[in-house]
């Protein structure tokens, strides 16, 4: 091979790599815009800390939560965001419930300080448009351990559901 040919062959080497690395730079930058986009109003300055991640606690109680997101304002507290799809546009008590028992097993496996507020982005299963997002007061501690008890209780047959 010719030196010439060498150096046009490296040249197009270089150029296409060059190519390759700012397309992926685009595409990570329009996912991170997506996801910016996709946040409630008040979380566009905040830092995205967890992603689909679970956590673990033994006590009080025995809970297991995954959570669909996590942000940290500038002030350290964590807000939680879960998604959902359905076709009402509104936050649900079970919504509520699932975010409680997250903030617990966040709080209590980090020991970081969680919001008593949450987000419900709510995007509607026909449409196309970015989810609603609904804010919702979380239930406390006292509260999701009483209601872990309770369901223990109906599984064993001790009390009765209602």
């Amino acid at each position: 091979m010719s030196a010439l040919a060498w150096g046009v062959g490296s040249a197009t080497a270089v150029v296409c790599f060059a190519l390759v690395m700012a397309w992926r730079r685009s595409l990570e930058t329009n996912a991170a815009r997506a996801e910016r986009a996709s946040r409630p109003a008040a979380l566009r300055n905040a830092e995205l800390v967890y992603m689909e991640r679970l956590f673990r606690i033994s006590t009080p109680v025995g809970l297991v939560a995954k959570l669909d997101r996590a942000y940290r304002l500038p002030s350290g507290l964590l807000v939680l965001v879960e998604f959902k799809t359905r076709s009402s546009n509104q936050p649900c008590l079970s919504d509520v419930i699932q975010l409680s028992a997250q903030r617990m097993a966040v709080m209590g496996q980090t020991g970081q300080a969680v919001a008593s507020h949450a987000y419900v982005m709510v995007k509607n299963q026909a449409g196309r448009s970015l989810p609603t997002a609904h804010c919702v007061e979380l239930m406390s501690d006292e509260q999701v351990v009483a209601l872990v008890r309770r369901r223990e209780d109906v599984l064993a047959g001790r009390a009765l559901p209602r």
